[in-house]
């Protein structure tokens, strides 16, 4: 005969809950940004920022930079990673200040849900507004007869620099004491990621060494990455000089890239090790 403590261990035993995997909790808190996102007034103004940035890309004269690659595409290119930039960096570090002042964070890891989830929640709606940002701009240069030469070494690029932004924007939060500090700080990575990947000054302005370590840090990789990508060109070294490249021989040329943006995906994600989960000045 059964007894009833028996039974109650078994009933217990049987409507435990099984733990939620950091997949599916990914996908779930994947959907809540995605509905947060829109209805987030600031971020929605950090996703059009990176508008402001086509009208200087698109303000170049029509002409053929290389034979049959217009000017206009190789510098509009420059615009995947930049977005990426905007969005990442600056959206990441201000919801991530505001929740962990709200207390928000530390509720979450209480209840169980690791920050691999929380993180990669937040890169995967990072992407999917870059990638909306992408399409948008591949349609305005297709309209104008210029697609991707090579469709995936192009989302690759768009792929790897939204990782690595958005993780450095979770670093850049450790910093801040609120969302509005946030907002100012992250001004600093923001001009200096710009200022590094050639939109400033064109890196064929820029001596041989300077170069050289600018292609080290992720945004100019991941730059000329989209616009070889985009008009099927070798521009990893500039524009001057270039050749055509496609299939392999493109992928072979792009390697030294993709290495520094995966080496760049493993920093920023050591570097979320160090995020602060309490309010900043809390005992």
């Amino acid at each position: 005969m059964t007894t009833p403590a028996l039974r109650s261990s078994t009933s217990t035993a049987r409507t435990a809950r099984t733990p939620v995997g950091v997949l599916r909790q990914t996908l779930r808190l994947t959907r809540t940004e995605f509905t947060l996102f829109y209805r987030y007034r600031m971020a929605l103004y950090i996703a059009a920022l990176p508008v402001v940035f086509l009208l200087p890309l698109s303000a170049l004269p029509p002409g053929e930079v290389l034979p049959g690659v217009d000017a206009r595409a190789v510098s509009i290119a420059r615009f995947f990673a930049l977005a990426a930039m905007t969005v990442g960096v600056m959206h990441v570090s201000n919801v991530y200040a505001a929740r962990r002042e709200q207390l928000v964070l530390k509720r979450f890891r209480v209840s169980g849900v690791a920050p691999a989830a929380l993180f990669g929640a937040t890169t995967l709606s990072v992407l999917g507004v870059v990638a909306a940002q992408s399409a948008a701009v591949v349609a305005f240069l297709g309209v104008a007869g210029t697609l991707p030469a090579d469709p995936v070494l192009l989302a690759l690029s768009v792929l790897l620099v939204t990782v690595v932004m958005s993780l450095l924007g979770v670093f850049v939060a450790r910093f801040a004491r609120n969302a509005e500090s946030a907002q100012m700080l992250s001004m600093v990575p923001f001009l200096l990621l710009l200022a590094v990947s050639g939109f400033i000054v064109p890196v064929e302005m820029l001596p041989d060494p300077v170069a050289a370590v600018f292609r080290l840090l992720p945004m100019l990789p991941a730059v000329e990455l989209a616009q070889s990508a985009y008009v099927g060109y070798d521009l990893f070294g500039g524009v001057e000089g270039a050749h055509r490249a496609a299939g392999a021989d493109l992928w072979l040329a792009a390697v030294p890239s993709l290495l520094v943006l995966a080496a760049w995906v493993v920093v920023a994600a050591l570097l979320t090790r160090l995020f602060q989960w309490d309010p900043r000045g809390a005992r």
